[in-house]
């Protein structure tokens, strides 16, 4: 029985070409709109607009606010620092930091909800690069210095998939050797604490950390609010301090949605 299922992705991947296999260029004109509806919650444009708005002018603070791809400034809007918990403490809750706007139909936190499967390996795997054992989405960069979120997992040889893993590169002209990680999903926190990211630095002065880490079931709202949530604002703190944010755009949203669905799709289990 192993063996058919193995057999069977193997002719699913052979049927979706070589496309599948190679990084492409993000074209929104190529992706399938049954997708997206059918796995993330659509909440109102207006409220990521104002998410970027937000950014964009404090960014235009900075004396050259497109040297570097996150914003170093220590004002951090939407937000309030929160303290340093232990990583044993498992702080991953998600909680409105400003409840000025809600009401009784006001956002609400994204929690996990086990809901029917959507897609299909026909729509979705021409979404993904398959390298080796592993599928992500086809528009994440192979660039090793390149600034990147994303989920990825592996297959088994039994073509059942292992832990879906939360996957984070930084590289910019300033170190930010980042211990915890806050992602703000459409107003709400969600804390995560990368086990061992590595660092480094280019041969062109280019400061790198990178973490690849598994999602237990802990983390399972975060995944729910990743892949569902309208904008999300990603956090990096290291202990001296130091805070690197950045607004994701509307494909990388899609690309958590889409990996999501296609992990659960394939037997994955969180």
């Amino acid at each position: 029985m192993k063996f058919k299922r193995y057999i069977l992705l193997l002719l699913t991947l052979l049927m979706v070409g070589p496309s599948v296999l190679a990084g492409a260029t993000r074209d929104d004109d190529d992706k399938d709109p049954s997708i997206r509806p059918g796995i993330r919650r659509l909440h109102p444009e207006r409220e990521r607009a104002k998410a970027i708005k937000k950014l964009q002018e404090q960014l235009s603070h900075k004396a050259d606010p497109k040297a570097d791809p996150w914003d170093t400034s220590d004002e951090l809007w939407g937000t309030v620092d929160l303290p340093r918990a232990s990583r044993d403490s498992a702080a991953v809750t998600g909680r409105r930091l400003s409840a000025t706007d809600d009401g009784p139909d006001g956002p609400k936190r994204l929690t996990w909800i086990d809901e029917p499967l959507t897609g299909t390996l026909n729509n979705l795997m021409p979404m993904m690069t398959v390298d080796g054992s592993e599928l992500r989405s086809r528009y994440v960069s192979a660039d090793s210095v390149g600034n990147e979120v994303y989920f990825a997992f592996d297959l088994g040889e039994d073509s059942l998939p292992g832990p879906l893993r939360l996957c984070l590169r930084y590289c910019a002209g300033s170190p930010c050797k980042y211990d915890q990680v806050t992602f703000t999903v459409d107003g709400f926190d969600y804390i995560f604490y990368p086990a061992a990211p590595s660092y480094g630095k280019t041969t062109d002065g280019q400061y790198w950390t990178a973490s690849d880490d598994e999602l237990g079931g802990g983390y399972r709202d975060l995944v729910y609010a990743l892949a569902h949530g309208s904008w999300i604002l990603v956090k990096l703190q290291d202990a001296s301090g130091v805070n690197r944010v950045k607004v994701l755009n509307e494909g990388q949203l899609d690309d958590f949605a889409n990996t999501l669905a296609l992990y659960l799709l394939m037997g994955g289990v969180m």
